[in-house]
């Protein structure tokens, strides 16, 4: 991406024709050209092969937005530039969907499984396991799949990109069968006698998808909305419908798609942009011509009719099908390029459903029709979708579902909001503005989220910058008469807009074992029809596969990757510093932070003082503050204050803080956490005090609102699949704050929140009494601990109220309990209605007789690299495989969206073995050792919000700066023989025999004899 000086244009030809014949890496590094430059960039001029369209400026990011075209192939590309060291690149094919195969999504899979110049079976495995990326990745779009990544260092950045280019123009899959068979899909038969089954990594990913109610809901959305275009298809393909796909159907999409002609190529951040270029088009885009491809984007017509789809989900045979239904209303509104309309309907969805007292969010709720209520604005796609959802429904609600929602908009366009609300909410935006660009995520960082901001409008080409700025949108409404601006914006896209739907998604019992039964029935068919010939086809096809999978690359093919070099690890450490006191009773901490113009105030109630059998109280108790009236206010008023002072940015948190290296030795804290503009801090220590002293708990209808609404949402995450509840319930196995945590977030307060609301009317006293007692016990003055991050001219304000509100808060002496919490059943299964299964076995280090140390780091990007990458996702097709040592003594291994169960299981047996006979060349070492001190060198991209949520977690959990410095030291000096030492370690950790399992009731079944308990948390 850069430029070169004028003398050295004959020795640079000279080596470029040299370096044509070679691979694209030299030293184990991808070349650029060097000492490029474009200072003073012409539009119409051309940069080595590109063409300049035009240059603007974003005064927001900073940035100055440069479009070029490539002459010879037409392939877009656009720099932007700025001080960013979070780099960026992106190239991008536009992929219509023509049916449910998810011939994209194997596709963006396979073109990482090798390539002509890179010539390894997964250069996307061997660039994570060495590179320091923070973000490295692949995704499928309705309408577009894109190769993002990102890193802080700039070589690392090079070879990433000429991995990624290499992949997507000239990959393997065109010539070896068996990339499909593992990313996409095939049939195992193991044996003569055996069942004929179907895998793929694809395959199984989107089974775990397809026991999510959530996407199959979105799925019939987009499918009543857009019958008559490619989005009414599953881009990621449906399970029942990807064994059609072809090997040849798969090519032929490749080739139509994935031409230069057909791309979208981003770069981002501090770059000479003349390297890259030359970069790009002498390597790749030269050797191409330009082809005419039609892969435009059908927009729908608006129908003529307004669908109502009705579609299933699966919930156990014997399940209670009673309140589990989702009901959506679905309007499309236009089209992506209507920039202000979509940015005021953005807005529109935060007054309409945002808070609990937006009014068709009241007004849901309180007609009873379903637990939870939710609004959406979906800018993914050509025509936008604004949504409004009830979640744990019944189909007999769906008339008067729509009824409301209607009576509501239209009182609404008739009389207008709240004027108070909307005053709230338009300072609510903002102090989000503000924030925007505070919270950096270590995932790609800003860089990564323009990408993708630019790809909802130039993959429709139109302009890519449309959305990098709404301000001047907001800034119109806000001159203009707002009620009457959003009374004709309802009235324009939602009253008066025929173009909409009704979807229902309702619970069918026994749906998948139906499903699972006939799918069983058809391969069974298949195999009988095909004969002895046929069966000893797949035989030998399951046998050869299976040796390919096992054949380790050569030497001379991993030579081909370009790497890093340990000289290329340069870490370093954010501001991490913060100044501790003791000031009016309370312990203070406090970092300064350039968070344009807000200070972050926290405070941490140590409440110890609730009784064990009150805590579960105390998690309800920290979703009802600031959600209920106080003495002061409704929780109306309350609700706009927080919005107008802090941008409702009010929240309380219960955990256990555990010492970082003793999960037993904790601190159970509410955190109280405040985002604040330096004029509000006053009023929002206020709003605080009024809120932990005033709360009242006798507004019955309104807690039972809450409750609801908390069951539904833990409900979800419970059966989403996603992970989170197996990991919790192992923490919950091996130590004390992991219980805590278990009790208070986890599958036993999901119990206790179904009992409160199966039994609400007759425990309604003892709920009320419990929430004052609990209240009044949690927030303390003894132990709190209050944390400031901003400037230090706010840094004064913020010591001034401290002094003022200590009187505030309860001083009371009061006893400090003791939780001893039953450790629950080791060996447990929670089954449901998934289709795959999320496995997972750990243990503790401490109780192993081993102590953390950093080159623990690399043992865990060993495993997740090498031996459980290539054992249980490559050759057992788990979507996701992951291990993790922590440093307060936590080991993990763990799968998810696996099909297999036992055989994990086993897998993680086979660690031991692995670890033991472990063999690293040196090169091979430094890889391990680069990909594991990333999160150490990245941390410094992580934006001041998330330094100063460090600097708490540093301070609450007793841990130091030093402790990260001493852990990546460690890891930078890991031998092949500290590997092998591990071995026994992890030998002793696994034989604390702890395993959990959560995933499909047939698996689980099968296998029952692993298990001490099964919880069916699908009823």
């Amino acid at each position: 991406m850069k430029v070169f000086l004028k003398k050295s244009s004959i020795f640079i030809l000279a080596f470029f024709m040299l370096f044509s014949f070679c691979n694209t890496s030299f030293v184990g590094q991808t070349v650029y050209a060097a000492n490029a430059d474009i200072t003073s960039p012409e539009v119409g001029k051309n940069y080595y092969g590109f063409q300049l369209a035009s240059v603007k400026e974003e005064p927001k990011s900073k940035s100055t937005v440069m479009m070029f075209t490539h002459v010879k192939t037409g392939a877009k590309l656009m720099y932007i530039k700025n001080d960013d060291t979070q780099r960026v690149f992106d190239i991008t094919f536009r992929t219509p969907v023509t049916d449910n195969t998810g011939v994209n999504h194997i596709i963006e899979h396979s073109v990482l499984d090798g390539s002509k110049n890179y010539a390894v079976k997964s250069p996307f495995k061997e660039i994570l396991k060495g590179s320091l990326g923070s973000f490295i990745n692949a995704m499928t779009s309705t309408d577009y799949t894109t190769f993002p990544v990102a890193s802080t260092n700039e070589q690392d950045l090079k070879n990433l990109i000429g991995v990624y280019l290499d992949a997507v123009f000239y990959p393997k899959l065109t010539t070896d069968p068996n990339i499909f068979k593992q990313e996409g899909w095939r049939y195992e038969l193991p044996a003569k006698d055996s069942a004929l089954s179907v895998n793929g990594v694809v395959y199984n990913e989107m089974k775990g998808n397809y026991s999510n109610p959530q996407w199959l809901l979105r799925n019939a959305i987009t499918q009543s909305l857009f019958p008559d275009t490619s989005f009414k298809w599953d881009s990621g393909g449906n399970p029942d419908v990807i064994p059609t796909l072809t090997r040849e159907q798969l090519i032929s999409t490749y080739k139509k798609n994935y031409t230069p002609s057909n791309s979208y190529i981003y770069l981002y951040g501090k770059l000479d942009i003349g390297e890259y270029l030359k970069f790009i088009d002498s390597n790749y885009l030269s050797k191409f011509d330009k082809v005419n491809v039609d892969t435009s984007i059908k927009t729908q017509k608006p129908l003529s009719n307004i669908p109502v789809k009705v579609v299933s989900y699966t919930i156990p045979k014997d399940g209670d099908a009673k309140k589990k239904t989702y009901l959506s209303l679905n309007f499309v509104t236009g089209s992506i390029e209507d920039k202000e309309t979509n940015v005021a309907l953005s807005f529109l969805d935060y007054l309409l459903m945002g808070t609990d007292n937006a009014p068709l969010k009241k007004a849901l709720t309180d007609a009873g029709i379903a637990e939870n209520v939710s609004c959406s604005f979906s800018m993914q796609g050509a025509q936008p979708i604004f949504s409004i959802s009830a979640i744990n429904s019944d189909e007999a609600s769906k008339e008067v579902f729509e009824k409301t929602i209607f009576n509501t908009l239209d009182s609404i366009s008739k009389n207008g909001f709240d004027k108070d609300f909307i005053k709230s909410a338009m300072a609510s935006y903002d102090i989000s503005n503000r924030s925007e660009n505070l919270v950096t995520p270590m995932l790609g960082g800003n860089g990564l989220i323009l990408s993708q901001t630019a790809l909802s409008t130039w993959i429709y080409d139109k302009d890519p910058t449309m959305y990098f700025e709404t301000d001047s949108v907001m800034k119109k409404i806000k001159e203009t008469d707002q009620n009457k601006y959003f009374q004709n914006l309802i009235n324009k896209c939602l009253l008066s807009n025929n173009y909409h739907s009704l979807v229902v998604l309702k619970p069918e019992a026994g749906l998948e074992s139906k499903n699972t039964e006939n799918t069983a029935k058809k391969l069974a068919s298949y195999k009988s029809q095909i004969g002895e010939t046929g069966v000893n086809s797949l035989l030998k096809g399951t046998e050869d596969f299976n040796v390919w999978q096992k054949t380790e690359d050569s030497k001379e093919a991993l030579e081909t990757l370009p790497k890093l070099s340990l000289k290329d690890v340069k870490p370093e450490m954010p501001n991490l510093s913060y100044g501790v006191q003791s000031q009016s009773g309370m312990k203070v901490l406090k970092h300064n932070a350039d968070l344009n113009g807000l200070s972050i105030i926290s405070f941490y109630f140590d409440t110890t003082k609730v009784p064990q059998d009150k805590l579960q109280y105390l998690s309800l108790l920290c979703s009802l503050l600031g959600n209920v009236d106080t003495k002061e206010h409704d929780y109306k008023g309350l609700s706009n204050e927080m919005l107008q002072y802090t941008g409702g940015n009010i929240t309380f948190v219960p955990s256990a803080m555990a010492n970082s290296k003793n999960p037993d030795n904790y601190n159970p804290k509410v955190t109280a956490a405040i985002l604040v503009p330096q004029e509000s801090i006053s009023k929002s220590f206020d709003m605080i005090s009024e809120i932990i002293n005033s709360s009242k708990f006798d507004d019955k209808q309104r807690i039972k609102q809450i409750i609801g609404q908390n069951k539904s949402a833990l409900q979800m995450i419970l059966t989403s699949g996603a992970g989170s509840t197996a990991i919790m319930r192992m923490n919950a196995y091996m130590n004390e704050s992991g219980r805590y945590n278990e009790a208070i977030t986890g599958l036993s307060y999901y119990k206790f929140l179904q009992d409160l609301d199966n039994n609400f009317d007759a425990k309604w006293d003892s709920i009320s009494k419990n929430l004052k007692d609990t209240c009044n016990l949690a927030f303390n003055r003894d132990n709190l601990v209050v944390s400031y991050s901003g400037s230090e001219d706010d840094a004064k304000v913020f010591s001034k109220e401290i002094d003022r509100i200590s009187p505030k808060i309860n001083s009371e002496v009061l006893p400090h309990q003791r939780y001893i919490f039953a450790q629950p059943n080791k060996n447990a299964a929670f089954s449901s209605t998934a289709k795959v299964q999320t496995v997972i076995q750990g243990g503790d280090l401490k109780k192993a007789g081993y102590t953390y140390n950093g080159k623990m780091m690399v043992l865990q990007n060993v495993l997740n690299m090498g031996y459980l990458w290539n054992k249980v996702r490559t050759t057992g097709g788990a979507y996701g495989v992951q291990s993790a040592f922590s440093s307060d003594g936590r080991v993990i291994l763990a799968s998810m969206r696996d099909p297999n169960l036992k055989e994990t299981l086993d897998a993680f047996k086979g660690t031991v073995d692995y670890l033991k006979n472990f063999k690293a060349t040196d090169s091979e070492m430094t890889n391990y050792i680069i990909g594991a001190v990333k999160e150490y060198v990245n941390l410094k991209s992580n934006g001041p919000l998330m330094e100063s949520s460090l600097c708490d977690s540093m301070y609450l959990t007793n841990s130091s700066v030093n402790d990260l410095l001493e852990y990546e030291k460690q890891a930078l000096t890991t031998t092949p023989e500290d590997i092998r030492s591990y071995g026994d370690m992890l030998d002793k950790v696994l034989k604390q025999n702890m395993y959990f399992v959560e995933g499909s009731k047939e698996a689980i079944d099968q296998n029952e004899s692993l298990f001490n308990e099964v919880i069916d948390i699908g009823k």
